[in-house]
C-alpha cells in the first residue's frame, strides 16, 4: 500500500511540473482562416526546388486567401484575438494612428518572437473614430480583441508582406491585410 501511495505522489508530482499548454481561445473563423494561411505558407514553402511549381502555388494560396476573405468571411471579422505589434502616428497626418496587430500562424502564446511569422492586419485610425481612443491607449506587446473589415481597393484585397519579403519570397510567411478597426478592447 505505501508502494502504490509513493507512485501516485510521484506521478501527480510529473503532472504537476509539467509546462501549461496554450489554450487557443481564437474564435473559430480566426482559427480558420490562420489555418488556411498556414497551410498555403507550408505547401510553398515545401515546393522550394521548384520555382515554376512554387511560383503557380503562391498564385493559388493568395487567391484562395482573397476567395476565403470576400465570400466566407464577407469582408469582415468580429472578435479576433491579436497582438500590438506597432503604434504610430501617420507621418503624413497626425490626426491618425497606423497600428499593426500579429496573429500567429503556428500557434502558441503571441510574443515578440513571433513578430515575423504572423498573420498582421494594418490599420490607420482618424481620431473621431471611437477605437481612436482606445488605440492611443495601447502598447506593443498588448493583447486585444478587435472586429473590423478588410479594406479594398477598386475591389481588390491587397495581401502584401509584413516583413518585406526580407526573409523569403513567400508572401504568406508574413501576410498583411489593411483593416478598418470598428471596435477593439484590451485583453491583458
Amino acid at each position: 500500500m505505501k508502494n502504490i501511495l509513493m507512485v501516485m505522489l510521484f506521478f501527480f508530482s510529473l503532472a504537476g511540473c509539467t509546462e501549461e499548454k496554450y489554450a487557443d481561445k481564437r474564435p473559430a473563423e480566426q482559427s480558420r482562416f490562420v489555418g488556411l494561411i498556414r497551410e498555403w505558407r507550408d505547401t510553398i514553402n515545401a515546393a522550394q526546388k521548384n520555382p515554376g511549381l512554387r511560383m503557380q502555388l503562391l498564385e493559388k494560396g493568395v487567391f484562395s486567401a482573397k476567395t476565403h476573405i470576400q465570400d466566407s468571411l464577407q469582408l469582415q471579422f468580429s472578435l479576433w484575438e491579436a497582438r500590438v505589434l506597432n503604434l504610430a502616428p501617420d507621418p503624413t497626418a497626425s490626426e491618425y494612428i497606423i497600428a499593426s496587430f500579429g496573429m500567429n500562424l503556428d500557434g502558441g502564446k503571441m510574443t515578440e518572437e513571433f513578430r515575423f511569422k504572423s498573420l498582421v492586419f494594418t490599420s490607420r485610425t482618424f481620431q473621431s473614430d471611437p477605437a481612436y481612443a482606445i488605440l492611443k491607449t495601447l502598447k506593443a506587446g498588448d493583447i486585444i480583441r478587435i472586429s473590423g473589415n478588410f479594406k479594398t481597393v477598386q475591389k481588390t484585397i491587397n495581401i502584401d508582406s509584413f516583413n518585406d519579403l526580407t526573409q523569403s519570397k513567400n508572401v504568406l510567411d508574413n501576410p498583411e491585410f489593411k483593416v478598418e478597426i470598428t471596435t477593439l478592447e484590451k485583453l491583458e
